[in-house]
């Protein structure tokens, strides 16, 4: 337990796993993201904001090899 306490301290220190995660899910923080989170949005504000906006956008990658090689470099 001593041993994985020391090496989530050292990637929360390192700081690159929170700018990751602030990047990934920044969609989150404004738009209909932040309605959604905060509750405002309900199936009817998202159908009509679908139906306003068109096709979705394209998923982007979750870059999950790129993460796995992060808590790797820990180990």
């Amino acid at each position: 337990f001593a041993r994985g306490l020391k090496i989530a301290a050292a990637i929360r220190a390192d700081g690159r796993l929170p700018d990751f995660v602030k990047q990934r899910y920044s969609s989150w923080d404004s738009g209909i993201g932040a309605e959604i989170e905060s509750g405002k949005a309900d199936f009817a504000r998202l159908e009509a904001y679908m139906l306003e906006k068109g096709e979705a956008n394209a998923n982007t990658s979750g870059r999950q090899e790129m993460l796995e090689n992060l808590i790797n470099q820990f180990l």
